[in-house]
């Protein structure tokens, strides 16, 4: 109960739209900076047709890395107070569930940038922790949002479809990379040589971003 009450402010919707927004658009920032400024170690440009996202943080290649990593920590410390205010904003089963779950997505997204691509054992710890907690998180938090009560709609019902993509998005990354793996022993692992001009697993994860991000802003701006 006293936790209750000292985490309480967070779920003022002023606060969650701060930190939501805010924490995005670190992500996005560092994300950027480091794209426009990336060389490969054959000298190509960054491609999200080619490139896995954490290969923007990979340490002596990425020349912007720590923009990349830095984001990711900052800015995954930054979704985790919006996610905690979000489900003790909702308040009910599915809330706190999709709360316990974005706890462990942004915990994990920090760690992602904490250990970047190059320390690949424990990034990929990070990265699959970070794919399968977020897509409960946002399976969880859709459904809340879905069967909220009539009367204490709290967000738009209509919010709860601005999820599907990315929950489509985490599924099939899953399901995919769950199959590469089986044709080679590290899925998520950058190429050396003869990387595809096309590679569908690279699309998968961008997708994800690609969703994500959106759904985030969609929330936080339509608390």
């Amino acid at each position: 109960m006293v936790l209750l009450n000292f985490l309480s402010p967070l779920a003022n919707p002023g606060v969650i739209r701060l930190l939501a927004v805010t924490g995005t658009g670190i992500v996005l920032l560092g994300s950027a900076l480091s794209a426009l400024f990336y060389h490969g170690k054959l000298g190509e440009r960054y491609s999200p047709l080619n490139h896995f996202i954490s290969e923007l943080g990979e340490r002596g290649v990425s020349r912007l890395a720590a923009a990349f990593n830095l984001g990711l920590v900052f800015g995954g410390l930054c979704l985790l107070p919006a996610i905690i205010g979000l489900g003790l904003m909702l308040g009910d089963l599915f809330a706190w569930l999709g709360m316990a779950a974005g706890i462990v997505a942004g915990i994990s997204l920090a760690l992602v940038g904490c250990f970047p691509m190059d320390a690949i054992t424990p990034h990929i710890r990070a990265a699959v922790t970070y794919f399968r907690s977020g897509l409960l998180m946002v399976l969880l938090f859709s459904l809340a949002i879905a069967l909220q009560p009539a009367e204490t709609d709290r967000l738009h019902p209509l919010l709860s479809l601005a999820g599907v993509p990315s929950i489509l998005a985490f599924g099939f990354f899953l399901v995919y990379s769950r199959v590469s793996l089986k044709v080679k022993d590290s899925a998520l692992a950058p190429l050396e040589n003869d990387r595809p001009r096309i590679w569908g697993l690279a699309i998968a994860e961008w997708l994800i971003f690609l969703t994500t991000v959106p759904w985030l802003l969609a929330i936080g701006l339509g608390i």
